[in-house]
């Protein structure tokens, strides 16, 4: 997908950005792992976390012991980064997940960030390492503000990667999930579209990429979280997530949906098809706080990233009160939606 007029714009802007300070990386760790249960009843059908931990038959100790592979040398328990191809990869392994076979989470970034700004917004790493998941996040090629993803060609190469942690940490089949903001997003429709018989589920943010028509439709359907600001002054809300929510509604034949939860500032509806698949379509109202360029409601709800990290133009946080948090939803669903048989 060819960038938009307003992503365009923000590039450009983001050229003259002046590097800040790093921030700390303590805040990585445990903030934002309390549990996936999430707010205003945003679980969806998640119940207690004990689907995600590190599931079903550890046998011996060692059993699954991991294997390392190519670029990745080290896969011990821990926090790795790993040089494959030209993409560096973040990897948090929990301890659980080098005696059983733990759940994998892809976490993408969006333009202009790294994979410790994404954390930051997320937590993902931190819920994974708490519900027994090994959780990458990749990091575009380019320094921020100007790291930016290619599509096509950046896409081969995480899902080589996808393919390759599979291997190494023996991770289990049925709960290989992919999420992503912005440009992750639309990375993360894409994967829907060409990985579906890989991903039991997926969580695209502030993005699309996905036509459900012809040769670009997902080889079989799996449940979809999507997130989208109806404020979104960087990919439209009306140009791009209602089409794209209401091509999958079509392309799956789904009901006309229930909805699970809202206030006056977000709305989380599920619609159904009649094999079971459940696609959730979560909006809301929040706005961004100061960037470079106006983006408005592209932001994570429930975001504490404090910013301030060398080259980060944005905290991509929506400013508070929000209902819910963003990576918590996302850990939730992802514990709820396993593949199905």
């Amino acid at each position: 997908m060819k960038a938009s007029v307003p992503t365009t714009l923000f590039a450009l802007s983001l050229g003259v950005l002046a590097c800040g300070e790093d921030a700390s990386d303590d805040a990585r760790g445990s903030a934002g792992a309390a549990g996936a249960a999430g707010s205003a009843g945003l679980t969806g059908a998640a119940g207690a976390s004990g689907r995600g931990g590190a599931a079903g038959g550890a046998g011996e100790a060692g059993a699954f012991a991991p294997s390392p592979e190519g670029c990745v040398e080290d896969a011990s328990a821990g926090t790795h980064r790993y040089a494959c191809d030209g993409i560096d990869y973040d990897v948090s392994v929990p301890d659980a997940c080098v005696t059983a076979p733990c759940g994998l989470i892809f976490d993408v970034h969006g333009f202009s960030m790294d994979s410790a700004m994404e954390e930051a917004n997320t937590h993902l790493a931190a819920l994974g390492r708490v519900h027994g998941y090994v959780v990458v996040q990749p990091n575009a090629p380019g320094t921020p503000p100007l790291s930016s993803w290619t599509p096509g060609a950046d896409d081969d190469k995480v899902f080589a990667f996808l393919e390759l942690a599979r291997r190494v940490w023996h991770t289990d089949p049925k709960r290989t999930h992919f999420t992503g903001f912005s440009q992750g997003g639309m990375m993360t429709w894409r994967f829907i579209c060409e990985h579906a018989d890989v991903l039991a589920s997926a969580a695209p943010a502030a993005g699309s990429g996905c036509a459900f028509t012809g040769t670009d439709t997902p080889s079989r359907e799996l449940d979809i979280l999507q997130l989208h600001g109806t404020k979104d002054a960087l990919v439209s809300f009306t140009g791009a997530a209602i089409p794209q929510r209401d091509a999958v509604i079509a392309a799956w034949q789904m009901d006309a949906g229930t909805k699970l939860a809202g206030d006056a500032s977000f709305t989380r509806t599920r619609y159904t098809s009649a094999k079971g698949t459940a696609f959730e379509f979560l909006e809301h109202d929040y706005s961004a706080g100061p960037c470079l360029v106006t983006i408005d409601g592209h932001c994570f709800p429930g975001s504490d990233d404090p910013g301030g990290r060398k080259g980060q133009a944005c905290s991509f946080k929506c400013e508070p009160p929000n209902a819910f948090v963003w990576g918590e939803a996302v850990m939730a669903f992802f514990i709820a939606h396993p593949m199905k048989p």
